[in-house]
């Protein structure tokens, strides 16, 4: 059995990560194998289905998600696994997940290769700072029998969940000018404590509807305190709800709480 190294070639950067992403260079074999030029392609590399490659995974509950890609060898594909890795390179990683695909033969050359994956903050998720960017490495065995294992522009986005509480408004019904105090408090999944805990000092934006349709326009921004509230103070104008909305960062879930409708007198 031979087993070859490829390097990736995206079609776009890493760092876009929304693109399709294609393998089109063969580096050598390992040492002492006969060199193999035929080359296995790893094509529309895909995670959970989600245009950035993000997986939300919650305090203590496992998240299952897919990853796939189109995988070609002129032998053809014997069988394909993937292996995702956190850390600056796999001899040193600090968190490792692993599943073996089912493949679906497409024609003789190529098949479609789709695994299901196990996020467990009771198993490989016990530390929050494996939260981020996780390279997928995928190996690949032909119908020779020899193995390729895809390296580089390979990224899944593994994120702490976040949760917003209702948004609550007051006072209702408040009349036309005065105060309103808009709450609603926030909460990151802690995988260290299998716990959510506070989300402190993280920006969220106040939104507002008028009326009962239409779009939310952003009034106000404001950072939660040290128990994960967010507390904004407006002017009541209209009949309209009101709802925090949280972007996310590059380690935790962006998330959008529920609205409170306020009726204006």
């Amino acid at each position: 059995m031979r087993i070859r190294a490829i390097a990736a070639t995206a079609t776009a950067t890493a760092a876009a990560l929304g693109a399709v992403l294609a393998v089109t260079a063969v580096a050598g074999p390992a040492a002492g194998a006969d060199r193999d030029d035929s080359g296995t392609t790893f094509w529309n590399i895909d995670v959970n289905h989600d245009r950035d490659y993000t997986v939300g995974v919650e305090a203590a509950r496992k998240r299952v998600f897919s990853v796939s890609a189109t995988v070609s060898d002129p032998s053809g594909v014997r069988s394909v696994s993937y292996e995702l890795w956190h850390g600056t390179d796999r001899a040193n990683a600090d968190g490792v997940m692993a599943a073996d695909a089912h493949c679906v033969k497409i024609n003789e050359t190529t098949s479609f290769c789709e695994a299901l994956v196990t996020a467990d903050p009771n198993v490989n998720l016990r530390s929050n700072a494996l939260a981020g960017v996780w390279t997928i490495s995928p190996v690949a065995t032909d119908g020779a029998g020899d193995v390729t294992r895809g390296e580089g522009a390979y990224l899944a986005r593994v994120k702490r969940q976040t949760s917003m509480s209702q948004t609550v408004a007051t006072p209702q019904p408040v009349k036309k000018g005065k105060e309103l105090v808009v709450k609603a408090r926030m909460t990151v999944a802690s995988w260290e404590t299998r716990k959510n805990v506070p989300l402190i000092g993280h920006q969220v934006v106040l939104q507002y509807r008028k009326g009962t349709s239409g779009p939310f326009v952003t009034v106000k921004k404001v950072k939660t305190d040290r128990n994960g509230w967010a507390t904004a103070t407006v002017k009541a104008t209209a009949d309209g709800a009101y709802r925090y909305d949280f972007a996310g960062t590059s380690l935790t879930q962006g998330t959008t709480g529920s609205a409170d409708f306020v009726d204006v007198r």
